[in-house]
């Protein structure tokens, strides 16, 4: 991005793409425990995991995934 610009400005602008890059990475990526519910619906949703990958996990927990990725669906 910065090999063709002569504008100093331009590297205010990578900056800001890095950035945000950084943050969509950062967003894709939280496996935080409080945050491993949306993580796994998020996950269904883009067909990245199926039911099958969440054997195991309790009925509740099941519940609240299937429910975020119908509301998601609307």
């Amino acid at each position: 991005m910065l090999a063709g610009s002569s504008d100093v400005g331009a590297v205010w602008d990578v900056h800001e793409y890095l950035s945000d890059k950084r943050r969509e990475v950062d967003t894709e990526y939280d496996y935080r425990y409080s945050v491993l519910i949306s993580v796994f619906a998020r996950l269904v949703r883009e067909g990245w995991l199926s039911g099958g990958g969440l054997r195991g996990l309790a009925a509740e927990k099941l519940k609240m995934i299937t429910g975020i990725v119908a509301l998601s669906r609307q």
